[in-house]
């Protein structure tokens, strides 16, 4: 099923040719023939080497899984995901829940699906409905186009939402609505998609998280930029100053800074400064893929949401410095 275009956020990883050395994630053609392929552990946990030593604490081994994952080479991922599947093997890794993540991050996206849904099931055993699982299971869905199932995931979720209490809550329920938005974007449904983002952006300044309650503006002005680029046209017909442009936007570790060069109306040139780490090489194939489109509406990457909309974002706001 061919895959409609969005603006921002989640269209999962596309289909382009990648520079050596940078992943992509080739996409099966539905959930379920991904899911009748997959052999868990795969045959490659065996065959992946690693000098890392899990007899080592979990404290310590999730770092170095980290660091792996920040590598962005498929490599650097099978390491990753073989250390965490040895530490749950050992039960050793706290409660769990880094399992299907790193599986997510790790671009193991059939895995990941399982993973979610066997973890959800134990939590829900205990009693407990953790809605940041709802929000990656609902991405691995979108992955294949399961838009069914994700959008099921994301109602259920904010349900279990509404029967909590605010601080509970946290910033999970707002983000709920801007995953919903994204996930009516890769339908082609805009009207849907502004309103999602709408409720987002009115949830955020009311969220009362138990940490990062500073941060809530930061994610208001993300989920805005969203709103924003629903009304930005395309750049192939914009009219841009020539020169060189800045923008800025909060990434996932820090300030994403965004230089644009504009040559002859057209986008010559977008370099980043930025200290991301997880990011699936957002911030190489997204630059270039803007400057090929000329264009903010590119396919995204999958599990590098906080990046991709600082990218879009930082890019937005030197483009308007050129008159879009």
């Amino acid at each position: 099923m061919p895959m409609p275009r969005i603006v921002l956020l989640l269209a999962m990883a596309g289909t382009w040719a990648l520079p050596p050395g940078v992943l992509a994630a080739a996409k099966p053609n539905t959930l379920e023939q991904a899911l009748s392929k997959l052999k868990i552990p795969p045959d490659w946990i065996a065959t992946t080497q690693t000098s890392w030593d899990v007899a080592k604490p979990w404290k310590e081994g999730r770092l170095e899984i980290r660091r792996l994952l920040g590598l962005g080479t498929q490599d650097g991922n099978r390491q990753a995901i073989k250390l965490t599947w040895l530490y749950y093997n050992k039960k050793d890794i706290g409660d769990g829940h880094e399992l299907p993540l790193y599986l997510l991050l790790g671009a193991e996206f059939d895995w990941a699906v399982k993973a979610h849904e066997a973890y959800l099931a134990e939590q829900a055993a205990l009693g407990k409905q953790p809605l940041y699982v709802y929000k990656s299971l609902a991405t691995c869905y979108m992955h294949y186009g399961a838009y069914d199932k994700a959008f099921q995931t994301l109602q259920s979720a904010l349900q279990v939402a509404a029967k909590q209490s605010p601080q509970e809550r946290g910033i999970l329920e707002p983000e709920l609505h801007s995953r919903l938005g994204d996930l009516y974007l890769e339908q082609g449904r805009t009207a849907d998609a502004r309103k999602s983002f709408a409720e987002a952006a009115r949830l955020f300044p009311l969220a009362k998280p138990k940490y990062g309650g500073h941060l809530l503006h930061r994610h208001a002005a993300k989920v805005q930029a969203k709103l924003d680029l629903l009304d930005a046209r395309a750049l192939a017909t914009a009219t841009l100053k020539d020169g060189t442009y800045t923008g800025s936007a909060q990434g996932y570790t820090g300030p994403l800074d965004a230089t644009v060069v504009v040559k002859g109306g057209k986008i010559a040139d977008l370099k980043l400064k930025h200290t991301e780490k997880i990011d699936n090489n957002a911030t190489v194939i997204l630059p270039a893929k803007i400057i090929e489109k000329q264009s903010l509406q590119v396919d995204n990457i999958t599990a590098a949401t906080v990046t991709t909309d600082a990218i879009v974002a930082s890019t937005l706001e030197a483009l308007r410095k050129a008159g879009l």
